[in-house]
């Protein structure tokens, strides 16, 4: 018996449920944006959580808070857990004397620096799509050398998703 043909049919959602106020707009991104921090790990304890890389692939790692001395590319190959790249690379030593005058979040003696001290004082991994960073401790979100922010819209289901641009 043959499968029948599978087709490609986008969801329609009433009219109405795509009408919503400014102040709903706006509670749901508070409520995106708080659960991307909650669930942001932080870079100098071990993953938690396994993130397989589904192709072969680059990441870039931030040198310094904002990415102003740079950053670090790293190939990541198809089946390797990105999170453990992460940690791994930020917990390695930073050699002080070749990179003198960058600013340790952690402490001012920089012995035994490591390279997750020179992103700021908590940094934490809120997703790997656009390189988005969030520091508990400066309560402030960032990507390369910008801030970010979250945007909301109803999704399919009719409920709020993040807005992918």
């Amino acid at each position: 018996m043959p499968n029948p043909k599978a087709e490609k049919h986008e969801p329609n959602l009433p009219a109405d449920a795509l009408k919503y106020s400014d102040k709903e707009r706006r509670d749901a991104v508070k409520k995106l944006t708080d659960t991307t921090r909650a669930m942001a790990w932080s870079v100098y304890r071990w993953p938690i959580q396994r993130r397989t890389c589904e192709y072969d692939t680059k990441i870039h790692l931030p040198r310094t808070y904002l990415s102003t001395k740079g950053e670090d590319v790293r190939p990541v190959r198809k089946g390797m857990d990105v999170n453990q790249l992460v940690h791994r690379h930020y917990m390695d030593i930073f050699d002080v004397e070749k990179n003198p005058g960058w600013v340790n979040y952690v402490h001012t003696d920089n012995v035994g620096s490591r390279r997750h001290e020179y992103i700021g004082p908590d940094p934490r991994v809120a997703g790997y799509f656009l390189r988005l960073w969030w520091d508990a401790f400066l309560k402030e979100q960032w990507l390369d050398k910008d801030k970010w922010t979250l945007d909301a819209t109803i999704g399919v289901t009719g409920k709020w998703v993040v807005k992918e641009d």
